[in-house]
């Protein structure tokens, strides 16, 4: 329970007197606000792991690069097609992110979830530009090899 001189000075907020307006009255609170962190805190998550693939797939570029892989690299295309379609779900959650921002956000949003989707989208960029380069190199490198 509460004292007496709280549930005083909380019966004097919650029951204004006549002519005053109580003290919270047109204070808005940022409802959206703790939305947005989390949407920016999943964004960022989502940007780590994209970060994550485009990690695996320099470190496979530079070994084609430096010649220290023997034989085919892709043989029976499997990589090439797993590229392609990472280079397709890309595209898409590029896609995705810009139609939910204009349909949720309104095109608005806080710095914070703004900063997330910028980063976002320029993590996929960058991953998809790695991706389409180690397409090319595999064609490259494969095309050495007779078979």
């Amino acid at each position: 329970m509460l004292p007496s001189f709280f549930k005083q000075i909380v019966a004097m907020f919650l029951r204004p007197r006549p002519g005053q307006a109580a003290l919270w009255e047109g204070v808005r609170l940022p409802g959206g606000l703790f939305a947005q962190l989390r949407c920016a805190r999943h964004i960022d998550a989502t940007a780590r792991r994209v970060t994550q693939l485009r990690i695996k797939i320099t470190t496979l570029s530079n070994r084609l690069h430096a010649g220290s892989i023997p034989g085919l690299v892709d043989a029976d295309r499997s990589l090439r097609r797993m590229l392609g379609e990472l280079k397709d779900d890309l595209n898409a959650m590029r896609r995705d992110m810009a139609r939910w921002h204009s349909q949720e956000c309104a095109g608005r949003a806080g710095a914070r979830l703004e900063a997330a989707i910028a980063r976002l989208n320029r993590v996929n960029a960058d991953t998809h530009a790695a991706a389409d380069l180690l397409l090319g190199q595999i064609e490259e490198y494969d095309g050495r090899w007779p078979g």
